[in-house]
């Protein structure tokens, strides 16, 4: 299976060179307009997906700190 896949995409380069080429970001002119505003449009959805992972991940580590007490409370209750 993995062999087919890998063959399909070769196939896929050879057939359409053009999915291949560097975007403006890594080849052309740093300074143009539109590499500017993706290099922005990078930034800020880089900025958006660690600000909601690292929400995910408070969220979790608050869940985990409250079981914790939770489960000490009950111990506190039972002795």
């Amino acid at each position: 299976m993995k062999k087919i896949i890998i063959i399909s995409l070769v196939i896929c380069l050879i057939l359409f060179p053009e999915v291949s080429y560097a975007c403006a970001t890594c080849f052309g002119n740093p300074n143009s307009v539109a590499t500017q505003g993706m290099n922005k449009a990078i930034i800020a959805m880089l900025g958006i997906t660690g600000g909601v992972l690292g929400g995910v991940g408070s969220f979790i580590f608050v869940l985990r700190r409250r079981a914790k007490r939770y489960a000490n409370s009950l111990i506190d209750k039972e002795n």
